[in-house]
């Protein structure tokens, strides 16, 4: 049986306001136009990423759509990151009308402005 790499489990899942809480209070940001980083690094072995889409971008479905393009996103590409970092992902307005190509430069770009790629 083949192991699968790019998958979302639950062991890279913030999930908890307690734990997003943690990250944006102790954590360091990096600041883009379509959205924003929060990185707490040292936590462990596993790397963990929540997301945040706020009701000023639409509706649910709006909502819901950025949410999936995000993790879809972090799951292709967790593999070129450095592991033992937790990230909140928090989305601005102009990323809730791009496309799948421009979520994906995003989230590159953040990254190795945080020093997140793995050389």
């Amino acid at each position: 049986m083949q192991k699968r790499i790019n998958t979302f489990k639950k062991i890279n899942r913030l999930k908890s306001k307690k734990s997003f809480q943690v990250v944006y209070g102790k954590g360091r940001t990096v600041v883009d136009g379509m959205s924003v980083f929060y990185i707490l690094g040292d936590q462990g072995e596993n790397l963990k990423i929540g997301m945040a889409v706020g009701k000023k971008l639409g509706c649910a479905v709006v909502r819901n759509r950025i949410k999936r393009l995000m993790r879809e996103v972090f799951r292709k590409n967790k593999g070129k990151l450095k592991q033992g970092y937790y990230i909140v992902w928090v989305a601005r307005r102009k990323l809730a009308k791009a496309d799948y190509k421009t979520f994906e430069r995003v989230f590159l770009r953040l990254a190795k402005r945080a020093a997140l790629l793995q050389e």
